[in-house]
């Protein structure tokens, strides 16, 4: 493959699509189009592109499809005023898409037809609070995650990281009408100010890893089943912020299952490198330093590059990533003008 195709979402005015060549390593733009603050983003061939709109009163979920050209058009934007959402997942069948609002505390549905979005069928609200109270006063919906078929649980789950309740909800989703698509089951307890932010799977679904925000420790859960409900066993915690910003971002898996990643911000900004072991263990195998604010970055599906939005730096960086699971700085660079990278991801 000699180009990755990106979407990249903004805190400014557009969502961008990018052809990365793995050759020369040079980006090519493709679309371009108007967004508010659509801060993260999917783009699905055959099934559009989506955003959320983080703005207070004015948030919201757009829709977009492709023209032939490569031309960006919004087809739809379904409002959701003062839930800021953050992160979005499109389900398995492409009929719906749920919404983690940051703000809000909730989970939000939208209906999809004909790959254009429409108004919010339900919303699933969330209570508690933190031991952090700057940054815990109330719920804080930050990531949703299908649980993925790897982890041999029928049927289909939803994992949503609260931020602000050390939790994560553990939600079934059913079949039939979409005002009742979602159905909250049970609570996964964190570590009591960790602030569970994103999340990622091992490759053979037996590990929940976790990258909890303000403590900077990946939480570590093994997966299994009981009466056919998935039940999570905290295993161990691993320290991978060793600065202590209280900023820590993403986390992925390499393709290969052999290596995690996870992003840090405030101090130190950067990448840390992670081996993981059969048995869940994680051990620390280097820093990479970034530009500044690595919020969210992608590794490709090749399993050869990984990609950091640097917010504050309003670039997109490239990292070549070796045998050794470790990252080498590739010099590849797309830079924006006024608007601030906080999502990229890749268009397939």
């Amino acid at each position: 493959m000699e180009n990755i195709n990106l979407v990249i979402g903004t805190y400014g005015g557009h969502v961008y699509v990018y052809s990365f060549n793995t050759v020369d390593g040079e980006f090519s733009p493709l679309g371009k189009v108007a967004a508010n603050n659509a801060s993260y983003t999917i783009g699905i061939k055959r099934r559009g592109i989506y955003a959320v709109r983080e703005e207070g009163e004015m948030s919201g979920m757009y829709s977009f499809m492709e023209h032939v050209d490569g031309a960006l058009e919004q087809t739809a934007f379904s409002p959701a005023p003062g839930g800021n959402p953050c992160f979005l997942a499109l389900c398995s069948n492409g009929s719906h898409i749920v919404a983690a609002d940051y703000s809000g505390g909730s989970i939000s549905v939208y209906p999809l037809s004909g790959n254009v979005v429409g108004e919010r069928t339900q919303q699933l609200k969330f209570q508690g609070s933190g031991p952090v109270t700057r940054r815990q006063a109330s719920p804080h919906i930050h990531q949703v995650k299908y649980l993925p078929p790897s982890a041999g649980i029928p049927g289909e789950w939803i994992l949503a990281t609260d931020l602000g309740a050390d939790r994560i909800h553990l939600v079934k989703v059913n079949q039939g009408s979409s005002a009742n698509l979602l159905e909250p089951v049970k609570d996964i307890e964190c570590p009591a100010g960790s602030g569970p932010r994103h999340m990622e799977f091992s490759l053979d679904g037996r590990f929940l890893f976790c990258i909890a925000e303000l403590s900077g420790e990946i939480l570590t859960y093994e997966i299994s089943a009981q009466g056919g409900i998935p039940s999570f066993e905290f295993k161990c915690s691993t320290l991978a912020d060793e600065a202590h910003s209280g900023g820590s971002g993403d986390i992925h898996i390499h393709p290969s299952g052999k290596w995690l990643y996870t992003s840090h911000r405030l101090i130190n900004d950067g990448i840390a490198i992670f081996k993981v072991k059969k048995n869940g263990k994680l051990v620390r195998e280097g820093y990479v330093n970034t530009g500044n604010h690595p919020r969210n970055f992608m590794i490709s599906g090749c399993g050869r590059f990984l990609f950091v939005a640097c917010k504050n730096d309003k670039c997109i960086q490239v990292y070549e990533i070796g045998e050794n699971g470790k990252l080498y700085k590739t010099g590849a660079l797309l830079e924006f003008a006024d608007d601030q990278p906080s999502s990229v991801v890749e268009y397939v």
